[in-house]
């Protein structure tokens, strides 16, 4: 990168930050949204920041849906470097400056890949503010997912890598794109690359470049991976009903949005009548009508134009899920996990983006053109972008209720949360325990467990939304009280957290002394009722829970649709129990990422990060 390459992107990237100033120039910065960024990544974030300040590392969260793996969830992000501004700033405020963050390192991404390519630096600046002030990115932010605005940050990274020949920085990338929470746009641009990579004449040395640099990211990312698969397939995903998979297949008039992302309405006019999430997941493919021009200029005139051509076709198959040709996939093992079939018109907008850039290399003798389209690009861009890109004060979301924290915070015993309420993940916040929740994905017995409570369904593909609190199932989870806007109630008919039962499973008095010392150690003590055969947890089964009596390990059984028990011997007088969690293999798998780091940073201080 040259002196006049960084005077370049430093002038870019100075209007976009005046252009973001309205939001990071407050006291309290932080986007307006219209999803996930209160619900669900405050709370996670959350409770990692605070979990880790308390000297424990956070692998599970009691604190929704009867108890989940957090480590092992992508989303929160652990082993992400940005997140560590968490630590040192407010987590509202500290996320919103990795969303300014991260649409800069996209713009910087593009605007070394676009040099690369062969780009003037004219060029690789509107090709850069291109991809990041797109609706692709810029909806991220007002859809609440800071998640998926990171992994497509990293996007442009992993081809400049790639067609740069450099495996070692390639296998970096993916792996940091993968801890960046969100492994599905991941996927889909490796499969992008793939894709691009088949019309090649070097599709066997691109190949395997790429295959190369996936085993490296695996050995990289191990500590993060593995514990996320594990999750994937114990979780409400596996097994779930079609319709949940066919979720968000493109309708046809989704078209009709990029072309004009605003031909149907958005949900700040109001002129959308569909779910808000429909319209965040369907009109990003966007680019302007500049770089529209441009994209059928190169399509004219570009000799390699057949990657972006097939890529562009691809797209428009995959994102329409069962709606178009290639909706059979949906059901393949693996590809059902995605959910959301209209992300892969990700390629639609990546063809069209290496079209434009073909398009901007044919412009490169007209001077006059290379001076007067990134005005043009940034302006069409941040007209339509400022709306979506505003301030919003996030206490009306943060704010603490005083009497809700006086009354459940820290007890060992659940709360049921009224699904009318908008904000069940604010649990974790209170560190009160809600068997009701969000998330992308939960134990798939957390659902069952729903079904015996409620007495019909109460799950969707990413929601528990339990109603029924007095039932026999709300009491064995420990359910003393329900919060909703009228207030606290409570009973007094709930189970300990931890029972002794007998052969029956009927619960044996007096309960064990339960002590929790954090979220994944519990210690139980006691005398032993004659007529006890077992001793129960009410915490949501998963592989890592170990139980060890009297300081040998010993079996854990299944008990009811979700939860876990220890089998007591008849001569078992008293209790010195003790239950702990931590991801299968962990210690192995930190060691091999931290190994692995550590090798490639030999190598980088060594020899470069070539291939």
């Amino acid at each position: 990168m040259t002196r006049r390459d960084l005077i370049a992107f430093g002038v870019l990237a100075a209007v976009i930050l005046a252009f973001l100033a309205p939001v990071w120039a407050r006291e309290a910065p932080s986007f307006f949204n219209h999803g996930d960024l209160y619900t669900f990544h405050w709370p996670l974030r959350h409770h990692s920041v605070s979990t880790i300040i308390q000297g424990y590392f956070p692998f599970w969260n009691p604190y929704v849906l009867l108890g989940v793996p957090h480590a092992a969830n992508p989303q929160a992000a652990l082993f992400y470097p940005p997140s560590a501004l968490s630590f040192l700033l407010p987590v509202v405020t500290a996320m919103a400056w990795e969303q300014i963050f991260h649409l800069l390192w996209a713009a910087l991404g593009a605007f070394l890949l676009a040099r690369s390519l062969g780009s003037r630096r004219a060029a690789a600046v509107v090709l850069a503010a291109s991809y990041a002030l797109s609706p692709f990115l810029v909806y991220r932010v007002t859809a609440g997912i800071p998640t998926l605005l990171a992994a497509l940050s990293w996007v442009p990274w992993a081809w400049l890598a790639w067609l740069c020949s450099r495996t070692a920085l390639l296998s970096s990338v993916w792996a940091i794109q993968f801890f960046s929470g969100h492994p599905q746009f991941l996927l889909i641009n490796a499969v992008a690359m793939l894709l691009w990579a088949a019309a090649r004449e070097s599709r066997m040395r691109l190949w395997g470049c790429l295959a190369k640099a996936a085993c490296g990211a695996m050995m990289l990312a191990a500590v993060q991976w593995v514990a996320t698969v594990q999750f994937l397939r114990g979780s409400n995903r596996a097994g779930w009903p079609v319709e949940f998979t066919h979720a968000y297949s493109l309708d046809w008039w989704a078209v009709l949005m990029w072309l004009w992302p605003g031909a149907l309405g958005t949900p700040l006019d109001g002129g959308w009548k569909g779910a808000i999430s429909v319209f965040y997941e369907s009109g990003g493919v966007w680019l302007g009508i500049v770089m529209s021009c441009l994209a059928f200029l190169g399509l004219a005139r570009e000799r390699g134009r057949a990657g972006a051509i097939l890529l562009v076709l691809a797209g428009l198959c995959l994102a329409f899920g069962v709606n178009g040709p290639m909706g059979f996939l949906s059901g393949i093992p693996g590809l059902s996990y995605l959910r959301t079939p209209a992300r892969w018109s990700f390629f639609v907008l990546w063809g069209l983006w290496l079209l434009a850039s073909a398009g901007l290399r044919a412009l490169e003798r007209r001077r006059f053109f290379l001076a007067t389209i990134p005005f043009l690009v940034v302006a069409e861009l941040s007209a339509w972008d400022f709306p979506f890109l505003t301030h919003h004060d996030p206490k009306e979301f943060t704010a603490a209720n005083a009497a809700v924290a006086a009354a459940l915070s820290g007890l060992p015993q659940r709360v049921l949360t009224d699904p009318e309420l908008a904000n069940p993940n604010k649990a974790t916040v209170y560190r009160m325990r809600n068997v009701n929740g969000y998330d992308a994905f939960f134990p798939a017995g957390a659902a069952r467990w729903a079904l015996e409570a409620e007495g019909s369904p109460a799950a969707d593909s990413s929601r528990i939304f339990v109603s029924r609190w007095r039932s026999q199932a709300s009491a064995r989870a420990g359910v003393g009280a329900r919060l909703s806007a009228s207030g606290i109630e409570t009973t007094t008919g709930a189970w300990p957290l931890a029972a002794f039962l007998d052969r029956d499973g009927a619960r044996v008095l007096p309960d064990p002394i339960l002590t929790i010392e954090r979220p994944e150690r519990w210690r139980l003590a006691g005398d032993v009722p004659k007529e006890a055969a077992s001793v129960s947890l009410a915490e949501s089964r998963w592989p890592g829970w170990r139980a060890f009596l009297e300081g040998r390990e010993v079996e854990l059984r299944p008990w009811g649709p979700a939860f876990q028990l220890v089998p007591i011997a008849p001569s078992q007088s008293s209790l010195d129990l003790r239950f702990e969690f931590s991801p299968p293999g962990w210690s192995w798998l930190a060691l091999v990422s931290l190994a692995s780091w550590s090798f490639w940073f030999i190598r980088l201080a060594k020899f470069g990060v070539g291939t």
